[in-house]
């Protein structure tokens, strides 16, 4: 059951700030460092119940300890601070592919911390865990995490930097804002005509709560909201004057069909790891996961469409 008060006092707060922020290119870095250290927290627990459910006793002690290393999030908020210092794209890309080198590096280092304890400690562990982890399962394990590792930097930290890199252009805030909009009103669209509406399943075997009646109402209330955006200049700070009415329209189905499958790809995620939401950060939300998900797989999307279609609109700051 959706608790549509809480649901409706954090996004009361919570809302305004982020819309304040978008202002600011150096505001919305830090507040994105800030929620992808939490998200990190959040990833690496469901990558740890993912793990625990398919690990014996003996093996889960190193899984929290995978978990529980903090050096891993510096290549996370190494390239996000990066982001925002490069006019350049491809310039982007090198420092994504240096972050996500010194990010296998901290976990094959993080590896060889223990299996040196394992070593060192053998009589020790033996009595404690009878069936003694090999070092062909903490291999395995290791490999795992640095897998997962890389899925959380693509899908989730790698996107945002197309909300820092926008800032090139004198439109970012509207841009930003359309973005915003259209990915909380497609979550909100799809909750409520799918809790209200919902018989026609969408992808059971994923999300068995998901309908098309949800998915109809998420997309269409994205666009309404789009379409009304486009007519009224109701946010002082931020001129939409020199976006056409088309552009706020395309983007936000755009959003809506890319959050849509990307929410598949989290709520696979969360049913691997057998939990339903991500956290409980946000009351009536749930987690961070999921409340970035939509954001982060619609980003691409947007500055793919913005460089392809909207040369024409947009000016250099």
């Amino acid at each position: 059951m959706v608790n549509w008060t809480q649901r409706f006092a954090t996004g009361l707060i919570g809302g305004p700030i982020v819309l304040y922020t978008i202002q600011n290119q150096l505001a919305l870095c830090i507040l994105i460092n800030v929620v992808l250290y939490l998200l990190h927290a959040e990833f690496q627990k469901l990558i740890s119940n993912v793990l625990k459910h398919n690990c014996s006793d003996s093996d889960r002690w190193y899984v929290e300890t995978m978990a529980s290393s903090w050096f891993i999030r510096i290549p996370t908020h190494y390239f996000i601070t990066m982001a925002i210092m490069q006019s350049n794209p491809l310039s982007v890309h090198l420092h994504m592919i240096i972050s996500i080198f010194f990010l296998l590096l901290v976990r094959l280092m993080n590896y060889l911390k223990i299996s040196d304890f394992l070593k060192q400690n053998e009589k020790t562990i033996s009595d404690k865990f009878p069936s003694q982890m090999v070092e062909k399962k903490i291999q395995m394990l290791t490999f795992f995490q640095m897998s997962a590792d890389i899925v959380q930097f693509l899908l989730f930290v790698y996107p945002l930097n197309f909300v820092l890199i926008v800032f090139q252009y004198k439109q970012a805030q509207a841009l930003n804002l359309i973005w915003l909009i259209s990915a909380w009103q497609t979550d909100n669209g799809a909750l409520f005509m799918g809790s209200m509406f919902g018989k026609t399943l969408f992808c059971p075997k994923i999300s068995p709560n998901k309908t098309w009646e949800g998915v109809s109402g998420g997309i269409f209330l994205s666009v309404f909201s789009s379409l009304i955006l486009s007519q009224m200049n109701f946010l002082s700070f931020i001129t939409l004057d020199d976006l056409h009415t088309k552009h706020f329209l395309l983007i936000s189905l755009i959003v809506s069909l890319a959050s849509i499958f990307g929410d598949l790809i989290e709520s696979f995620i969360k049913r691997v790891a057998d939990v339903k939401d991500s956290g409980s950060l946000f009351p009536g939300h749930g987690g961070i996961l999921d409340r970035l998900d939509s954001l982060c797989f619609s980003a691409p999307f947007v500055y793919l469409y913005i460089q392809l279609f909207m040369h024409d609109v947009l000016e250099l700051a």
